[in-house]
């Protein structure tokens, strides 16, 4: 009697499930997608994107002449997952503060490019989970720019996995007036 009991159950359990998941209830698919499966992938994601973004030796702050200066970079992958990595500059003068308390108003923009070790050019960078990778920021000085004066730079390396995650440092770069080198 017991194994009928549960027999019956088991085939009402079943007939249950091609019920839910029949062609007809196509919405109701969609409805336990969206308030199950969606937010269990994206509490995964979330936990999931781990990154640090440092200037080597913490060098945020140099002074280049007119014709460039290279900053070391370090990307970190602290997730447990390989991720890949999209580079990005933004200039920041209207919002960061000089170092040394100037006024930003006279601020100007630098050029950037991102390298490798062999200076081939980088748009995003491939990293396995726990893996470090060091690259460079080439910044170059326009023609007729202003000397003596900085620019803040926000570099930027937002994760592929998760999308709303990046891991950013500011650069501050002072134009030195090549006569008093």
């Amino acid at each position: 009697m017991r194994t009928k009991t549960t027999l019956e159950k088991a085939v009402k359990f079943v007939n249950n499930c091609k019920f839910i998941f029949s062609f007809r209830n196509i919405f109701k698919k969609k409805l336990f997608a969206l308030f199950f499966l969606i937010p269990i992938i994206s509490f995964a994601q979330s936990g999931s994107c781990n990154g640090i973004l440092i200037v080597e030796n913490n060098g945020n702050i140099r002074s280049t002449p007119l014709d460039g200066t290279y900053y070391s970079m370090v990307l970190t992958n602290n997730s447990s997952l390989t991720d890949t990595y999209i580079l990005g500059k933004k200039n920041t003068n209207a919002s960061c503060a000089n170092t040394d308390g100037s006024s930003t108003a006279g601020n100007i923009t630098v050029n950037t490019d991102f390298i490798d070790s062999e200076r081939n050019s980088l748009s995003e960078i491939t990293l396995n989970a726990g893996q470090s990778v060091n690259f460079y920021i080439h910044i170059t000085i326009p023609n007729g720019t202003s000397i003596q004066k900085w620019s803040c730079d926000e570099i930027t390396a937002t994760s592929k996995n998760c999308s709303n995650y990046s891991v950013t440092t500011v650069l501050h770069t002072y134009i030195i007036n090549p006569v008093n080198d």
